[in-house]
């Protein structure tokens, strides 16, 4: 891409249509994060937010649609073991994001993320 030539897309038309989540998801994710040549890709940057911060979206107004009862809900998660195997798997992807951000592996950082809202939307919702 070259501001010479003017050939990428308008940032701001973007940030409008993807958010900046995506694009932020999108550049860390891509090799511009080792100086790498990174060919911009509008495509890319739509599955990023259709995969990524979609997904998670939905799971937030999921729950914020239905809340579970306190008091059940307490109970539930000692019990439930699908809320164990998540519980499990956050675990896992914290400890696994926290060890490739400790050796600015950005890149290497994302990828568990995707997993887990994978799970967390496929298989636990």
């Amino acid at each position: 891409m070259s501001k010479r030539l003017n050939n990428y897309p308008d940032v701001n038309l973007t940030i409008d249509k993807f958010g900046a989540d995506a694009l932020r998801f999108y550049l860390l994710s891509s090799p511009a994060v080792h100086a790498d040549e990174l060919n911009f890709s509008e495509k890319g940057l739509e599955e990023v937010y259709r995969k990524i911060i979609s997904r998670l979206w939905n799971v937030y107004t999921f729950y914020e649609t239905y809340p579970p009862a306190p008091s059940a809900f307490g109970q539930a998660l000692a019990e439930n073991i699908l809320d164990k195997w998540i519980n499990a798997r956050l675990n896992q992807t914290t400890s696994e994001v926290t060890t490739a951000m400790e050796k600015y592996e950005l890149d290497q950082a994302l990828r568990p993320l995707e997993l887990f809202i994978d799970d967390l939307s496929t298989w636990y919702l």
